[in-house]
């Protein structure tokens, strides 16, 4: 089974794309997407792993999630499911591909899901006012992650993770495309293990 278009507008070479699931649960901001088995296609099916973002054809948008757990389903004819956190939209709004943060209309039991491709990745995270580059798309090098420097400086936001994994480079660099931005913004840093004496000069 294959999609021959997304609302989205995909690039020409990928006008035909294979459905590698459907939904078959919906509930808050999340969705459960039955994967589909075999078929003349089966490495789409593998790719649809933890981290990766699939799209669900919902009427005329492209809902956009992230595999947040995979698990098979046991049984006779056993099948895997994919539990995806949903964050976003694409919609054609004059005649353009654009994407917008939450989910106006809940995707529907039955309704297909892609993997994205890199050309709805770019469309989704270089659509941002204002961006500066931090790094790059996990999911694809050859896509800058940015961030809004307005969006981030009005509101409270938080970097987590476990010891060893880069919070205070990513903090570092943050910080360093904000002075870059805003050079008169004063910042006060509490360093109490002297982290960053080599990042600001």
């Amino acid at each position: 089974m294959y999609a021959s278009d997304m609302r989205s507008g995909p690039a020409p070479a990928q006008n035909e794309r294979a459905i590698i699931g459907r939904v078959v649960s919906v509930a808050g901001a999340g969705a459960t997407i039955e994967l589909s088995q075999g078929g003349t296609r089966p490495h789409d099916t593998a790719s649809a792993t933890v981290g990766k973002f699939l799209g669900i054809v919902s009427g005329n948008s492209v809902i956009v999630g992230l595999v947040t757990d995979i698990s098979e389903q046991p049984g006779a004819g056993a099948t895997s499911v994919a539990h995806i956190d949903l964050f976003g939209e694409l919609k054609q709004i004059a005649g353009a591909p654009t994407f917008s943060r939450g989910v106006t209309e809940y995707p529907m039991i039955g309704e297909p899901a892609l993997l994205m491709t890199s050309d709805e990745l770019r469309q989704i995270y270089t659509a941002i006012p204002h961006a500066a580059p931090v790094g790059t798309l996990h999911q694809d090098p050859k896509i800058p992650a940015v961030i809004d420097i307005d969006e981030l400086l009005n509101k409270h936001f938080a970097i987590l993770g476990t010891t060893g994994v880069g919070k205070s480079n990513g903090v570092a660099v943050i910080l360093q495309q904000v002075l870059m931005a805003r050079p008169n913004l004063r910042l006060f840093l509490v360093d109490p293990h002297n982290e960053y004496s080599r990042c600001f000069g």
